[in-house]
């Protein structure tokens, strides 16, 4: 049973819904795998929690 992590900012529901379900096909077809078996955990982080590029997501602005 193969686990993705998806580490990201914070998504909406849609988001998540179509991110899980591109993500479970895609590993499906690649491994060969039926999508049953394809687990996928989202883990959110807040912007003030995440640096890109030795700045917050939190303090750019735009």
């Amino acid at each position: 049973m193969p686990v993705v992590t998806v580490v990201s900012n914070v998504l909406e529901k849609d988001q998540k819904r179509e991110l899980v379900a591109q993500i479970t096909d895609v590993c499906s077809r690649v491994m060969n795998l039926p999508p049953q078996t394809i687990v996928v955990i989202l883990d959110e982080k807040q912007p003030e929690n995440i640096g890109v590029a030795g700045t917050l997501l939190s303090d750019r602005t735009a």
